[in-house]
């Protein structure tokens, strides 16, 4: 699991994001055989987030777990509910966790000033900024949005101040983490 830490350790905070479980969605149509028209890659993650003695967490309920292969008879999508309603990075043709490796890094080296990262199926964002000589982080989960379906504003969250250091061993956690 990939922890970034808030640098407070009397009240600390923290954000962790575990991978779970992957599985391949392919979109079939009903011309040239039936071939494969797109092969998608996505993966749960559990989300942790800890704000001094408080603790949260999300992942997707029991039963959501696996995945059909889906089909696209014509023109429509015959069932998107798994996808829909779970915490998860897609992994392929995009790999949400290696983009967000990716960026977070240019932050630390000074490429970049903020990080807003939120996944194609929007369950959470993740906004990381330099701060002066810190590093803002805030994280807000969109728990409805996985629960019903709908994507809504009305999320928990958390913030907390760390450094440069503390968020390059969350990098390098996500990469080995994730596989990147």
């Amino acid at each position: 699991m990939a922890t970034l830490k808030s640098e407070d350790q009397e009240f600390a905070s923290s954000l962790t994001i575990e991978p779970g479980e992957k599985f391949t969605i392919s979109a079939q149509g009903n011309t040239q055989a039936e071939q494969p028209l797109e092969t998608q890659t996505w993966q749960h993650v559990k989300l942790t987030l800890i704000n001094g003695p408080n603790t949260l967490v999300y992942q997707t309920q029991q039963g959501q777990e696996k995945v059909a292969e889906l089909t696209l008879m014509q023109n429509a999508l015959a069932d998107i509910q798994t996808v829909a309603h779970a915490y998860l990075l897609c992994r392929y043709p995009q790999d949400e966790a290696l983009f967000l490796a990716e960026k977070l890094e240019q932050l630390v080296e000074a490429k970049r000033s903020q990080v807003l990262f939120e996944p194609a199926e929007p369950s959470f964002e993740l906004s990381v900024k330099s701060a002066g000589a810190g590093v803002k982080v805030e994280f807000f989960v969109d728990a409805g949005n996985v629960e019903t379906g709908i994507y809504r504003w009305d999320a928990l969250g958390i913030r907390f101040f760390t450094n440069n250091q503390l968020l390059t061993d969350f990098v390098a956690e996500l990469k080995s983490e994730f596989a990147c």
